[in-house]
């Protein structure tokens, strides 16, 4: 899968989990541009029912959240990189639908959600928004 940064220097991380998007959409918005250490704590929270986020407790979604974080983390170690002093970023795509069919002449089936989560470790400094030309504007 293709990142929109570039990786060399992070530790990078990604996977497609088959949990709904929205939700997944909402849980990296909140965890997203943080502290690794702040993260793993929130996600601990919301699957012990401690925190709420926006008023719901995430628990599928931040369980397999998780599982990709300690992925990363053990990504960020191989690299020789120090993970609880740098940031996350992580976003969340729609993935693939897959269908089950039902059985005998039946049409119509079971629509089964999947996503595509990214995450990245990287020094807060060495990542920003790359400004590109558009045009003849100058």
């Amino acid at each position: 899968m293709k990142y929109a940064i570039s990786t060399k220097k992070m530790a990078s991380a990604s996977s497609t989990l088959r949990i709904s998007h929205k939700n997944a959409a909402k849980v990296c918005r909140a965890l997203n541009k943080k502290r690794f250490v702040d993260v793993k704590k929130i996600l601990n929270d919301i699957l012990n029912q401690k925190t709420k986020l926006k008023t719901k407790y995430y628990t599928k979604t931040s369980g397999e959240i998780l599982k990709l974080l300690r992925q990363l983390e053990f990504n960020a170690r191989k690299k020789g990189l120090d993970s609880d002093n740098m940031f996350l970023f992580i976003s969340a795509h729609r993935g693939p639908t897959l269908h089950r069919a039902r059985r005998r002449w039946r049409k119509f089936g079971t629509r089964l959600k999947s996503c595509h989560v990214q995450a990245v470790l990287s020094d807060k400094n060495d990542f920003g928004k790359k400004i590109r030309k558009r045009g003849n504007k100058e």
